[in-house]
């Protein structure tokens, strides 16, 4: 095992850091929705980017939500991208602990 990866196991075990969980209940992203939830929401806690994300395929570990960045764009997120992301002191990617579900387009 590499530093890396002890490193990701070890954030993984903390709450803020296991973004996507059963409980969230996310539908797949072949299941059609009139009016997409944002059930999980992403930080980068040392910059302005914030995903929300809406669907999520565990098999390919692509997820499906709206990305704040430069622009607001919905699309699809490479999710192991975002697990692997070390912002600029080094700290990964945050789940909001205390975000409220809401349509995507009131985002």
């Amino acid at each position: 095992m590499t530093t890396k990866d002890l490193e990701c196991s070890t954030f993984q075990k903390r709450p803020a850091y296991r973004y996507i969980r059963e409980s969230d209940h996310l539908p797949s992203l072949n299941t059609e929705e009139t009016e997409p939830i944002a059930r999980v929401k992403l930080f980068d806690p040392m910059g302005s980017w914030t995903w929300y994300i809406a669907a999520y395929d565990p098999q390919t570990r692509t997820a499906f939500g709206l990305v704040d960045g430069f622009e607001k764009e919905l699309g699809y997120i490479d999710m192991e991208g975002l697990v692997n992301h070390r912002g600029r002191s080094g700290l990964p990617i945050e789940r909001d602990l205390y975000w409220t579900p809401r349509p995507l387009k009131a985002i």
